[in-house]
């Protein structure tokens, strides 16, 4: 329960990648062991972290830590999430036939720039700093 952000948020690049036309099985693969090998990373430094500050009281070490390596290991999630959308929009478009349907495609810009912050927001909360 303690990563279910991360698993919602992985679900959400997987099925994004593995429904995206152009991109061959073998990249999809790839691209797939990638966020596994990032998120068992992720995960173990984290618990890490957690495991050589487990005192109370919390030291303020713990939490420069923990905000560091949230913070460092962000673009890494993130980035190639966002290259995907974008890779998905411009194909989506390039494919629309017509004025009212190419708007249609680039307004949906607009939700979806909108769930990418909050799933953004979400994933850096797991270096709140209180």
């Amino acid at each position: 329960m303690k990563y279910m952000a991360i698993w919602f948020i992985l679900s959400i690049i997987f099925l994004l990648l593995w429904t995206t036309k152009g991109i061959t099985v073998w990249v999809k693969a790839a691209v797939t062991v990638y966020y596994i090998v990032l998120s068992y990373v992720f995960i173990a430094r984290k618990e890490a972290i957690y495991a050589e500050y487990h005192t109370l009281p919390v030291p303020e070490q713990f939490w420069d830590n923990n905000s560091a390596w949230v913070e460092s290991t962000q673009g890494f999630f993130f980035i190639p999430f966002l290259l995907l959308l974008l890779f998905n929009y411009y194909g989506w478009f390039q494919a629309a036939q017509g004025t009212a349907k190419k708007w249609g495609i680039a307004l949906t810009l607009v939700p979806a720039a909108g769930v990418y912050a909050c799933l953004f927001f979400t994933f850096s909360m797991y270096g709140y700093r209180p």
